[in-house]
């Protein structure tokens, strides 16, 4: 017999692989192959262009009851359509959740759309339930750290007490990341309703394979090249200034640097590869989830990055598959951030406190040199993958949370 019904409410959902939809997706699915009763309401917005679009308001995918509400694609790239999508899916989903949730009906929403998370409360108050929060980035403090606000302004000043409202009014906020629980627990005042889950790394799905052997690096000649590589989101959130700024000061031209993927800061690249000072950068667009085994191992090292101020406020999830790849990591970000700890816990690299090039180019010169010792840095990342954040053991602490 099925347990009471958990609604899942996210932004983005499947058909679509990429981010928080994945991850979602995962979670449901998983869920539902243990037999709870699990229903999922988000939009039938895509996050990427190519990504595949559902046109089903209703469906039942995988063991889990799908309801999607439609809104348009509009450019997540610039900041005021981006957030008019993310204000206009709140909506929608918040008057979708009103007709279909029933009082007991347990809801673990995701911090995508933000603003949904404002209307939660209400949602709460008018149904009779409660609502868990996953927390995958945490708004409005997001907003200060890519400078498209000041900290010390009144619209940021009024949002974030509204937000932290709707933060302490939740049963419990799930964290992704340690540095994050810290965050949180200033945020609802009560570390006790702070769970730290963190992200899976999908170790079966992804694996060790020679660089040489991938068609990515085939494809682009890179074969005798010593790669670091970007993959994921170009966004503002990721600090790719600070690393574009290292990269012109790398004058070793055995090094190439990959970035694959696609966001605000992807024209910035593709001018800064235009401009032809420096041979050394390729870009690929996004790439299919599918393929991702082939291009996490088209290179020597995966760059994880995250931009100055956004210590507590998200976790790179590339980071994890960056590891079942068997891959070292080289993290620029704060030192007591979620994968700074990991990269020092358990030798996965190497960490560069953001903002600084000098320093960064140096560091990746000096991972260069030391090609030819790298094999216990991967080991390492294997292991981390195969057993602390295997995908099936992650899953099973939001079974048993959930459940």
């Amino acid at each position: 017999m099925l347990s009471k019904r958990i609604w899942i409410i996210s932004e983005i959902y499947y058909p679509v692989k990429t981010s928080t939809a994945y991850y979602m997706t995962e979670i449901a699915e998983y869920l539902a192959a243990k037999e709870m009763d699990v229903h999922v309401l988000c939009t039938g917005a895509v996050y990427n262009s190519g990504e595949k679009q559902s046109c089903s308001q209703k469906e039942l995918h995988n063991g889990v009851d799908v309801h999607r509400v439609y809104v348009p694609n509009i450019n997540k790239n610039n900041f005021i359509k981006r957030t008019f999508r993310l204000l206009l899916s709140s909506l929608l989903l918040f008057v979708r959740m009103l007709g279909a949730v029933r009082k007991n009906d347990e809801i673990l929403v995701v911090t995508n759309p933000a603003f949904l998370l404002l209307m939660m409360p209400f949602v709460a108050w008018i149904k009779g339930v409660s609502y868990k929060i996953l927390v995958h980035d945490i708004f409005p403090e997001n907003l200060v750290a890519i400078k498209k606000i000041s900290s010390s302004s009144f619209v940021y000043c009024n949002l974030k007490k509204i937000f932290d409202v709707a933060y302490s009014k939740a049963q419990l906020c799930i964290s992704i990341g340690r540095d994050m629980s810290g965050v949180l627990g200033k945020k609802v005042q009560d570390i006790s309703r702070i769970s730290f889950i963190p992200i899976w790394a999908e170790n079966e799905e992804v694996f060790p394979v020679k660089k040489e052997d991938t068609k990515t690096c085939l494809d682009l000649g890179l074969q005798d090249k010593f790669i670091f590589q970007f993959a994921g989101n170009l966004g503002s959130a990721q600090g790719l200034d600070n690393l574009l700024e290292a990269i012109k000061l790398v004058e070793n031209d055995n090094i190439h640097f990959l970035f694959i993927g696609d966001g605000a800061k992807s024209n910035e690249i593709v001018s800064y590869i235009k401009a032809g000072t420096h041979k050394n950068v390729s870009l690929l667009g996004f790439q299919d989830r599918a393929n991702q085994n082939d291009f996490l191992n088209a290179c020597d090292i995966g760059i994880v990055t995250l931009s100055d101020g956004m210590f507590g406020l998200g976790v790179p999830s590339k980071s994890y598959n960056i590891m079942a790849a068997g891959k070292p990591i080289l993290y620029i970000g704060d030192r007591n951030s979620e994968i700074a700890l990991c990269i020092g816990e358990y030798s996965l690299g190497w960490v560069v406190e953001p903002d600084n090039p000098k320093e960064l180019a140096k560091m990746m010169e000096h991972i260069f040199f030391c090609k030819n010792s790298l094999s216990a840095i991967q080991n390492n990342t294997r292991m981390a993958a195969d057993t602390i954040f295997a995908k099936k053991r992650i899953l099973e602490e939001y079974y048993k949370l959930l459940n």
